[in-house]
């Protein structure tokens, strides 16, 4: 085998044009491969950081409350006595941060802006406060009673700036009545992707408090917060299921499961005749399922580009193969003629083209690597584009694993394109080998 194995290195240099050539469409294959990975995956964690950042927590634990069957509001108002279930299930590196959410319209002279709203417990959340980049202002500044932090989108539209007044409105779902509160803008945030413009009102737990007339212990929702290296690997779902379970034996009417963000729970309850308090528990992915299409499509693109790539491997391959044999028609008939039996002879021109499938896809997937590791977060996004991969600057997250997986890939789609050219010269005979030129 060490000999078949020199006269395939002996070959490729004999001729060195074609194999270079195929070299650099192998490891461009592989390349483009590890490139399309990580830029899947790098939006997908930016995706899982905006939706845990501006949204959601790991798991939620929210409440809705029915005054009268024409009315539910996004509350939940015994938070101490859920807190006091929650904490003996929360896992190691985790802790449970206390927010509101809704909708609301915030309006400066005659100038209207309507958004998703986040108030935030701001003396509790140093992690979110390191997160949310600010353009101008501080987020710390929510402490103060009355501050509003606005999205750039927001600010722009509605033409303001730090230190200017605006007044915030929002409207209790199934009612006609209004609550309103005159606020300072005491901060604009940096552009984050679709949710941090979407998710363009931030206010403090208490200002959200005051506008809505919560009473004390009121909360909006309980979310789990992890730490990065403690938050993956987890099984949300099953975790979901105990807490409700936990929530449930306490004594507390829990709904099921149903996979959808809190704001498409409410308009159903609605029709429904039932008062009082219901809790719920969700998962980041159920409150952000509206735009897992994003992550899927480009999944999908990695797929189709992924077949496209080892389509072009197998067909180039295959050809300069083909190729191959016809010109070294001679050079087979002698070594066929020297003893050289047909599973040798398909073993030596499969080892060429094993070596042109591994040497080009390990060197094409360490490029990409490194290119992955030089260009992450060092390209500047448009504006749709940043909205929809989550993120201001182009989000790469290659890894060894996806590395990996591209070179097996693109080694076997080369040794099946060079399996019928080497045992096609396998079967030539010596006589017809020696008499075809």
């Amino acid at each position: 085998m060490f000999v078949l194995f020199q006269m395939a290195l002996r070959n490729l240099r004999a001729h060195r044009e074609r194999a270079l050539l195929l070299f650099l469409v192998v490891a461009g294959a592989s390349g483009v491969l590890v490139m399309s990975m990580a830029l899947t995956a790098g939006v997908a964690a930016a995706h899982r950081e905006a939706t845990t950042t501006f949204l959601s927590g790991e798991v939620n634990v929210g409440g809705y409350f029915k005054v009268h069957p024409d009315s539910v509001a996004p509350v939940m108002g015994s938070a101490g006595k859920v807190r006091e279930v929650l904490t003996p299930l929360v896992p190691e590196g985790c802790h449970l941060r206390e927010r509101g959410r809704g909708r609301a319209t915030v309006g400066v002279a005659r100038r209207r802006y309507s958004s998703f709203l986040v108030s935030l417990d701001v003396a509790g959340e140093k992690q979110a406060l390191e997160s949310i980049l600010m353009k101008e202002g501080s987020l710390g500044a929510l402490a103060r009673p009355r501050t509003i932090v606005l999205s750039t989108a927001m600010a722009e539209r509605l033409k303001v700036g730090v230190g200017d007044m605006a007044t915030l409105f929002t409207e209790s779902i199934g009612t006609l009545r209004r609550n309103a509160l005159d606020v300072e803008v005491v901060a604009i945030m940096q552009g984050a992707g679709l949710l941090g413009s979407s998710s363009g009102i931030l206010v403090s737990n208490t200002t959200l408090g005051e506008l809505q007339g919560y009473r004390a212990g009121a909360a909006g929702v309980l979310q789990l917060e992890c730490l990065a290296s403690t938050g993956g690997g987890r099984d949300l779902n099953a975790m979901g299921d105990s807490w409700r379970q936990a929530l449930r034996s306490s004594g507390f009417e829990v709904l099921p499961a149903m996979n959808k963000a809190y704001g498409d729970k409410l308009a159903p309850m609605l029709r429904e005749g039932w008062r009082g308090q219901r809790l719920d528990v969700s998962t980041w992915e159920d409150e952000s399922w509206f735009l897992r299409f994003i992550t899927d499509g480009l999944g999908a693109l990695t797929v189709l580009l992924g077949l496209i790539m080892l389509a072009v491997v197998v067909v180039g391959l295959f050809m300069a193969q083909s190729v191959a044999v016809r010109e070294r028609t001679r050079e087979i008939g002698t070594l066929r003629a020297m003893g050289l039996q047909r599973p040798l002879v398909a073993v030596l021109f499969m080892t060429e083209g094993l070596l042109l499938g591994a040497l080009g896809s390990v060197s094409g997937a360490v490029a990409a690597l490194g290119a992955c590791v030089l260009l992450r977060d060092a390209i500047p996004l448009p504006g749709p584009l940043a909205d929809f991969f989550f993120s201001p600057h182009l989000p790469l997250a290659a890894s060894v694993g996806s590395a990996v997986v591209a070179v097996v890939l693109v080694t076997f789609c080369a040794s099946l394109a060079v399996l019928v050219p080497s045992l096609r010269a396998a079967w030539l005979s010596p006589r017809s080998a020696m008499e075809s030129l």
